[in-house]
């Protein structure tokens, strides 16, 4: 399994004001102006815990962050002790533990960018999100759109993740100018300005060896959503062919 905890740890001494607001936007631009506050959300897979702080800066009270990863969740608790005073509740907890998860009790607000896919059971970590958001609340998650090329891909993660600290310098040196270039020639837009106040080095890092790893198309998830009882209310598709469809969707029971 691809030491996720690690790529955050060493992203986050690269956290500043301007990745801060870049997040903040991100939400923003998600669910609303104004739309958090008041409200209760949890971050699934807080990794560095930016969007947590994020979330708590846009005014959402009480913000939990939860992550099977010790290290995320260290670091979460770090970023946070220095970015937004403690105000914010971070725990060790997988979101495939059915009982762990239903002690969190409902939320506002769920919110998990690019986790569900890496837990090695999907359609699990998508229902057990699904009991944390209260009837009327809102889930946003992104998953990696199902490509021809997505079982290739499963397997260069694999093979990262089984290569040895060289192979996978060598697999990063490969597949850099690679990932480079193709999102260059698919969005027409300079690959080192990523969104939501991420670092195009530490991503290229997470896309080549975030193992496990699944993927859906829209209308899988689309249809898993309603399955669920949530109404879609926005879908992103992604900007590049492998990259994350993103869903925003309402709770109706």
């Amino acid at each position: 399994m691809f030491k996720f905890g690690q790529n955050w740890a060493s992203f986050s001494r690269q956290i500043d004001e301007t990745r801060l607001e870049e997040a903040m936007a991100s939400l923003t631009s998600l669910f609303g102006q104004g739309a958090l506050k008041g409200k209760s959300f949890l971050d699934i897979g807080c990794g560095s815990g930016l969007f947590s702080i994020a979330a708590s800066r846009l005014g959402a009270q009480p913000v939990v962050g939860i992550d099977v990863d010790r290290i995320s969740v260290e670091t979460s608790q770090q970023n946070a002790s220095n970015w937004d005073g403690n105000k914010i509740s971070f725990r060790h907890i997988s979101v495939l533990d059915k009982e762990q998860v239903k002690l969190l009790g409902e939320f506002d607000v769920v919110y998990s960018w690019g986790v569900l896919h890496h837990t090695g059971d999907m359609k699990q970590a998508l229902n057990n999100a699904a009991l944390l958001v209260r009837p009327g609340g809102s889930l946003m998650i992104a998953i990696y759109n199902r490509h021809w090329s997505s079982p290739a891909w499963k397997f260069i993660k694999w093979l990262y993740n089984h290569a040895g600290r060289f192979g996978q310098r060598m697999i990063i040196w490969i597949f850099t100018p690679v990932i480079f270039l193709a999102k260059w020639f698919t969005t027409f837009k300079n690959p080192f300005k990523m969104r939501r106040g991420m670092d195009f080095m530490h991503n290229i890092i997470d896309w080549v060896g975030g193992y496990p790893y699944e993927y859906a198309s829209v209308s899988e998830i689309t249809v898993a959503l309603k399955q669920l009882g949530f109404r879609v209310a926005q879908t992103h598709p992604a900007n590049v062919p492998t990259g994350c469809n993103e869903f925003v969707c309402v709770k109706d029971k």
